[in-house]
């Protein structure tokens, strides 16, 4: 990287985060302070249509700091679909994803600076404690880290988080990447790229209140998984075939219990009950199996419709 002075791009996606915008346009100001003799900055906040006073905050600064920009969508597309937007309306040289709720501390800027400098074209965070106010988010976030690391076939490295810097040229790969049913984190690792690390301790919130309960954590992994592996199908194809051969072998051993008759078998055994558990687990199986396949085929149908990820109602500062 040359000494030139670069253009680097703040995003900042938001929903009902009132309480914290105040913060976060002060901490974000102030690191652009610290480092304007290094860079310049933009700021894009994407509002997912908040019902609170998000956009008036925000559009308050903008008219102060031209700097400061905003989109607002015409509904809450979520977050995924929030940071595709950012990435195709910045100019920078780099691009920071980092969300309002600032437990990302925006105080880690200046080492994914200084890792970008030193060649690296994505710089991500990794947690080294977690602060969470609610236990059973910890726990489910601790699930959801090692069932996508053990079914994915992109090897995303534990506890890593979307608090990352991108360099231009992955900002543009990855703009190019428009299916419906994103995982934004391995998206980034599956375009590769030179990569380097940090580790931070996550903060708690500063205002507001988390719906990422313990359900939210296993729902995140099993829609990471399934945006990238088809291992779920896989093991589906094994566990029934071993249930087969597991069928196979028991009615062998019944066969031959039925006419060698052993002496220990006084009569047969009654075995309804038996029958009706088997019948029953077998039904659940073949459910969960139906139900993943699925969640594949819905992909499909989603793709297939090839709507707009995101629509814009409001833009200010463009």
């Amino acid at each position: 990287m040359n000494d030139q002075k670069k253009l680097v791009s703040l995003l900042v996606p938001a929903y009902n985060e009132e309480g914290n915008i105040p913060s976060v346009i002060e901490r974000l100001t102030k690191q652009a302070q610290n480092l304007g003799h290094l860079y310049d900055f933009e700021f894009l906040v994407m509002d997912n249509c908040s019902t609170d006073r998000t956009r008036e905050l925000v559009l308050a600064q903008c008219k102060i700091d031209p700097r400061w920009k905003f989109l607002r969508y015409s509904r809450n597309f979520g977050a995924e679909a929030s940071v595709l937007a950012g990435f195709d309306h910045v100019k920078g040289d780099a691009a920071i994803i980092i969300f309002s709720d600032l437990q990302d501390p925006p105080e880690n800027i200046p080492i994914m600076l200084e890792k970008w400098h030193a060649g690296a074209e994505v710089v991500y965070g990794v947690i080294n404690e977690r602060n969470d106010s609610n236990p059973l988010k910890t726990i489910g976030a601790k699930i959801a880290y090692f069932l996508i690391h053990k079914l994915t076939e992109s090897k995303i490295p534990p506890n890593a988080t979307d608090f990352r810097l991108l360099d231009r040229k992955v900002v543009d790969a990855l703009k190019t990447l428009r299916e419906p049913d994103r995982y934004f984190r391995g998206l980034v690792h599956w375009v590769g790229f030179k990569q380097a690390s940090f580790v931070y301790d996550r903060q708690k919130r500063v205002a507001g209140k988390s719906n990422a309960g313990i359900l939210y954590c296993i729902k995140f992994a099993l829609h990471a998984i399934t945006c990238f592996s088809s291992k779920p199908m896989h093991l589906s194809m094994f566990f029934g075939l071993g249930l087969t051969i597991l069928s196979i072998f028991g009615s062998i051993v019944y066969g031959a219990l039925y006419f060698i008759k052993p002496s220990f078998l006084s009569a047969p055994p009654p075995g309804i009950t038996t029958l009706i558990i088997l019948a029953l687990f077998l039904v659940g199986l073949n459910s969960l199996f139906l139900g993943i396949i699925g969640e594949y085929v819905g992909r499909i149908y989603r793709q297939g419709k090839a709507r707009p990820l995101y629509i814009v109602s409001e833009k200010f500062n463009f």
